[in-house]
């Protein structure tokens, strides 16, 4: 008991988030101890706030209820996880706050956690802002642009100017493309979290491939058990969708007609504690500039399409559900894999 304490004295006095262990004493959380990152962050020695109330030091006045209702939670045993403002040495700062219940002879002890996420908050407000800004601006520009376009193509009987007004139709057009791809991006990945849950991934490939159905583009060859359980969410499907939609931008039938649809394959099987999807193309593959930062770590030097966005998004995806990307070339066709853990 006392080398578990000794462990546990050591991480309070060394994590660099804010720690003070609390005591409920009449529904109020009274201070026994507070280690040195709670000193720093907060503004307070130790010897200013043992024996008095946290709440007191640290709660601004608009947030009294809230805090009241995490200790009411507290003194019933029960946890605390949320995002809150607090007082700090250098003003309203906003914290991951993490309460966490326990019993000592009799008495309910607790544990706040306080983890600062000021400047991580006020980086996605602002990427929030310039995301719509940028994308309003964009959509109406592009907008005007293509209908002037569209005019001159019409009215224009130079034939230099025709190509150039055309070339600027053909920029707009991906232009928008990536516009969509980067709110496409956008939408998912905002509600990205730390936990995972388990989702048949069979399922989900056979929903992605439900999507194209009508598509007389691209036919379908499946190779997938009934039933694979993987770690992941509802946007393993953004994921799978993404590298589908890669391997038909670049996967177009290479038998040179250019009549016949893509054939794209799609495998699934479990091995060992993971599940392995394959989606295989003939394509000409995915250019060197797109394939090497995703697949290969390599530094990002080009990213223009809005294919290059949907493979940052599948990669994210997946490797946050614990899983990777892989990428062959062999025998003039194009295999992306996905690899995930097995789940029960």
């Amino acid at each position: 008991m006392n080398a578990d304490r000794n462990r546990f004295g050591v991480l309070f006095e060394l994590t660099e988030d804010a720690v003070a262990e609390i005591e409920m004493v009449d529904q109020i959380p009274v201070v026994r101890t507070v280690n040195p990152a709670f000193e720093e962050v907060f503004g307070y020695e130790r010897t200013e706030i043992v024996g008095e109330s946290l709440n007191e030091f640290i709660v601004p006045d608009h947030r009294s209820s809230e805090a009241t209702s995490f200790d009411d939670r507290t003194a019933d045993g029960k946890s605390n996880w949320a995002t809150v403002s607090r007082r700090t040495d250098d003003g309203l700062r906003e914290f991951l706050y993490r309460g966490v219940p326990y019993e000592r002879e009799g008495q309910r002890f607790g544990l706040a956690i306080y983890t600062d996420v000021t400047d991580r908050r006020r980086r996605e407000r602002h990427h929030e802002v310039l995301h719509r800004v940028l994308r309003h601006n964009l959509r109406n520009d592009l907008t005007q642009i293509s209908l002037s376009t569209e005019i001159l193509v019409e009215e224009l009987e130079d034939a230099t100017l025709l190509e150039h007004a055309r070339r600027i139709g053909a920029a707009a057009d991906d232009l928008e493309k990536l516009s969509h791809a980067a709110g496409r991006v956008r939408d998912v990945m905002g509600g990205v979290t730390d936990e995972t849950s388990s989702v048949d991934l069979a399922g989900t490939l056979r929903d992605v491939i439900d999507r194209y159905r009508g598509n007389d583009e691209v036919v379908f060859e499946t190779d997938v058990s009934s039933k694979l359980p993987v770690a992941g969410d509802r946007r393993l499907f953004d994921a799978i969708d993404a590298l589908v939609e890669n391997s038909l931008e670049h996967g177009a039938a290479s038998d040179g007609s250019g009549d016949d649809p893509a054939t794209i394959r799609v495998a699934a099987r479990l091995d060992g504690e993971e599940v392995e999807v394959t989606i295989t193309d003939e394509g000409p593959g995915i250019p060197e500039y797109a394939r090497a930062a995703v697949f290969d770590e390599r530094p990002i030097s080009q990213l223009s399409h809005s294919s290059g966005l949907g493979l940052w998004l599948a990669k994210w995806l997946v490797e946050g559900f614990g899983g990777r990307l892989g990428y062959e070339r062999r025998g003039g066709r194009t295999t992306v894999s996905v690899r995930l853990p097995r789940s029960q």
